[in-house]
């Protein structure tokens, strides 16, 4: 997954901090595809992931916006990861919207191929037959959320342990078990 260099980000984000609009710009043309397509992975429903991925970056502008005195901005700009935070923060308004809406299961219907399709040709070239993509679609419908939702970021969205442990709030030993665990879960249901 292509992420911004540490320094690249810092700048960016210390821009951010400082009120430069054209900064949260440059943020928020980077993540909307990423941020959009996990939360559609997670929610199947096109409307419900432009929504939510609006309220992320409405979020994210809030929270960076907050006043904040010199010292704070130097530690957030010395401790913030932009990514981490924005999919934390997708994570807890999917996590919202399913408890408002109280589904227990989130199904992943046949709109969901052909988005992939459309978004990420780069993950279905590496996938060979699309009779392997329907089945695995079907297999991760099947997992419970954690499991898909760990899936999802490690090979999907390709993130590392640990950044999956900054989203999810997980160490990073929870994280490798229960990546084990979806993937053994994965393998049975296979």
């Amino acid at each position: 997954m292509k992420t911004l260099k540490n320094l690249e980000e810092k700048l960016i984000l210390k821009k951010a901090l400082s009120g430069k609009k054209e900064a949260f710009s440059e943020i928020y043309d980077f993540y909307v595809v990423r941020i959009f397509r996990f939360i559609y992975l997670k929610t199947s429903s096109k409307e419900t992931a432009e929504d939510l991925a609006s309220e992320v970056f409405l979020r994210y502008w809030k929270r960076i916006k907050g006043g904040m005195t010199d010292k704070d901005l130097k530690k957030k700009i010395a401790n913030d990861k932009i990514n981490s935070f924005l999919y934390k923060i997708s994570r807890n308004l999917i996590i919202d919207f399913y408890r408002k809406k109280e589904v227990l299961t989130v199904e992943i219907d046949e709109n969901i191929k052909e988005k992939l399709k459309d978004q990420n040709k780069d993950i279905l070239a590496e996938i060979n037959a699309k009779q392997e993509v329907e089945e695995m679609m079907k297999s991760l419908a099947k997992l419970k959320d954690e499991y898909r939702e760990v899936i999802i970021l490690r090979y999907i969205e390709e993130f590392s342990i640990t950044e999956i442990a900054e989203i999810t709030g997980k160490s990073g030993g929870s994280v490798r078990v229960l990546l084990h665990r979806a993937m053994k879960e994965l393998k049975r249901i296979v």
